[in-house]
């Protein structure tokens, strides 16, 4: 085989080898971009916890999806979001065995979001902590207090405050999902 047609034919395979390898790195970036992030975080908190709770059941094979209700879920972390973020802290004061603590809801969202709150968080801290919580709506103010007879907790649950005592617990992410898989109503 003369020498030009040596080249030729080894520059038409060094083309296609350009040609593929540009095509596949291409497609790998795209890839990548479309499949692989540095990033862990969906957007906010109440986008992660849905999309947490759809990549769940997606991978339960015994998922019915009949009964779940994920719009459920979305009403009470807004809910949650409006006492974590819709209320101010008039005072926080240390009492006997405990903490007193008034707040005020700035909106109509926060005013429900603690009505529900206060109706089940209370049992839920009794049960898992051993604390007596109460609250008591006093015109526009939420009156809570928060007590022991454990003393060695005492100067914890002063340290906690308003959202630290609403924090409490292990029964939050399970409640979610009841919520979601439609195991627990919401009104």
């Amino acid at each position: 085989m003369p020498f030009y047609k040596i080249t030729t034919f080894a520059l038409k395979w060094v083309a296609v080898f350009i040609i593929f390898g540009i095509t596949g790195t291409a497609y790998g970036q795209h890839n990548m971009h479309q499949n692989s992030t540095p990033l862990t975080e969906p957007g906010n908190d109440i986008f992660g916890t849905i999309q947490e709770v759809v990549q769940k059941l997606e991978a339960n094979p015994d998922t019915d999806w009949s009964q779940v209700n994920l719009e459920a879920l979305r009403q009470h972390l807004l809910d949650m979001k409006a006492f974590t973020e819709e209320v101010e802290i008039l005072s926080k004061d240390q009492i006997e065995k405990g903490i007193a603590i008034t707040v005020r809801p700035h909106s109509e969202r926060a005013v429900q979001a603690l009505e529900k709150l206060f109706s089940m968080h209370p049992d839920m801290i009794k049960k898992e902590k051993g604390w007596d919580m109460n609250a008591k709506q006093n015109g526009n103010n939420w009156m809570i207090t928060c007590t022991t007879n454990n003393e060695s907790e005492v100067q914890k649950i002063r340290a906690l405050g308003y959202i630290g005592l609403l924090s409490e617990g292990a029964h939050h992410q399970l409640h979610h999902w009841m919520i979601a898989t439609g195991k627990m109503k919401m009104e």
